[in-house]
């Protein structure tokens, strides 16, 4: 069983915050009783990899031939996958696409702050 997904924006540091984990498993166990039985096997973290305008970008990447991008997507990679494949299909195979690729084009500019 796979439990827990959390968000802590800023921090940088990929080690498991065990006050978190506790609060997911405590959480899963409220929906599954009997887990409070089980022992973990593992945990970890990762980041989530997001653009500043919480777009992904998905194509062609702008500099390197035959590269293409599907990045970005904050978490919501499985469930955006679908039309994420579909998008890279139809450039990688130069057809038009349902989906308007322009939002999601890696080559897209951000101001820069700071």
């Amino acid at each position: 069983i796979l439990i827990g997904s959390s968000r802590q924006f800023g921090v940088e540091d990929s080690a498991v915050e065990t006050n978190m984990l506790s609060k997911m498993l405590a959480r899963a166990v409220e929906y599954m009783p009997r887990l409070a039985e089980l022992s973990a096997i593992r945990s970890w973290t990762g980041f989530r990899a997001a653009t500043p305008d919480k777009l992904p970008f998905i194509g062609r990447h702008a500099e390197l031939d035959g590269v293409y991008l599907a990045t970005g997507h904050e978490g919501l990679g499985i469930s955006t996958s679908l039309a994420t494949a579909k998008l890279l299909a139809d450039e990688i195979l130069g057809r038009a696409s349902v989906i308007p690729r322009s939002p999601y084009a890696p080559t897209r500019s951000f101001a820069v702050h700071g």
